[in-house]
């Protein structure tokens, strides 16, 4: 880890302890650990099993999009999956996208490069639950507030500019260089052959979809079903609380608060998943700040078990040593 990317986790961590700070001053901790206490034990692991059902999906789609002759088989890829989203949890920087090229690289002898760039593709999906979203917007009774059009906007704009560069890759090649270059102008000097090649192998990428419009097909199907499972998981959180919130309307709120991890978030996403809960399901959805809290606190401390625990399993299992040279600053391109 490079010393700027370990001011950045430094300033998130600060960020999101003075988050939790704000957020215990609002809630009343004897009314949530009340409800808590009250949940549905059977109907939480339920939940829980549609969340991991949802990632493996995932897995699904970015196994689909890799060549048939060279990629791994799907559970390695999952353990790999696995490993990049534990990663991406405990440190916001992304670095995840990159430890499952490294590992693809090094356990598989798959070139860094294009990995990297099928990674990029598969992640451009993700963008797709924002349709979904805004799809959904016409048959809720929502009071949108400040907070919740500034999400909506920023969101909207990742969605355009993801689908819009995916079209214009299909379409029009050397545009989409011409913007990608524009878009990078910032790296120094030293990466621009690098990003370059990333561009190419891209554009490349693309022409998988050309060729073989019903991977294209198949992957939206993947991106669909992984958000449908993601509300489940939420709703049956929910339902442990004995909160009866329409299936569509918690599917809308949690694909939000899904979508706003693109956005830069403190490690483990400390306090930011709170007060997202609060803005979309509150605010939003008129929830007591007690429910929402209690709900987003329960769900946050399982799913981190959860990540770190399928995390960890599957670094043994590959006996990768990733997360030391993450924080050690090694290259891991090299």
């Amino acid at each position: 880890m490079t010393k700027k990317q370990a001011l950045f986790l430094i300033l998130g961590l600060i960020l999101g302890i003075l988050l939790v700070l704000l957020w215990l001053r609002m809630v009343d901790l004897d009314e949530l650990w009340l409800a808590i206490q009250g949940v549905k034990v059977s109907t939480l692991v339920l939940a829980l099993g549609f969340y991991m059902l949802a990632y493996f999906v995932r897995s699904i789609r970015w196994h689909q999009l890799m060549d048939r002759a060279k990629r791994p088989t799907l559970l390695k890829v999952w353990s790999y999956s696995l490993i990049g989203n534990m990663i991406n949890y405990l440190i916001p920087i992304r670095a995840g996208e990159v430890a499952k090229a490294w590992l693809l690289r090094k356990q598989d002898k798959l070139p860094m490069s294009s990995s990297l760039s099928i990674i990029f593709i598969d992640k451009s999906f993700d963008t797709f639950g924002i349709f979904l979203a805004l799809a959904l917007l016409p048959f809720l009774a929502l009071k949108l507030n400040a907070a919740m059009y500034i999400l909506l906007g920023g969101l909207a704009l990742v969605f355009v500019i993801s689908v819009g560069l995916v079209l214009l890759a299909m379409f029009n090649p050397r545009k989409v260089i011409l913007v990608l270059k524009k878009l990078f102008f910032w790296l120094p000097q030293r990466f621009h052959a690098k990003r370059d090649e990333f561009i190419r192998l891209f554009i490349g990428g693309m022409d998988l979809f050309r060729s073989q419009p019903l991977k294209l097909a198949g992957a939206l199907g993947y991106t669909i079903l992984g958000v449908i499972l993601d509300g489940l998981y939420f709703w049956l959180i929910f339902r442990a609380f004995d909160l009866a919130y329409p299936f569509a309307m918690v599917l809308f709120g949690y694909t939000l608060i899904n979508l706003s991890y693109a956005l830069p978030q403190p490690p483990a996403q400390l306090g930011s998943n709170q007060w997202m809960m609060i803005i979309i399901f509150s605010l939003g959805f008129g929830l007591t700040k007690a429910s929402a809290s209690a709900v987003m606190t329960l769900a946050h401390v399982l799913t981190a078990v959860l990540i770190s625990l399928s995390g960890g399993i599957a670094l043994s299992i590959t006996g990768s040593r990733i997360l030391k040279k993450i924080f050690t600053g090694e290259n891991l391109y090299d």
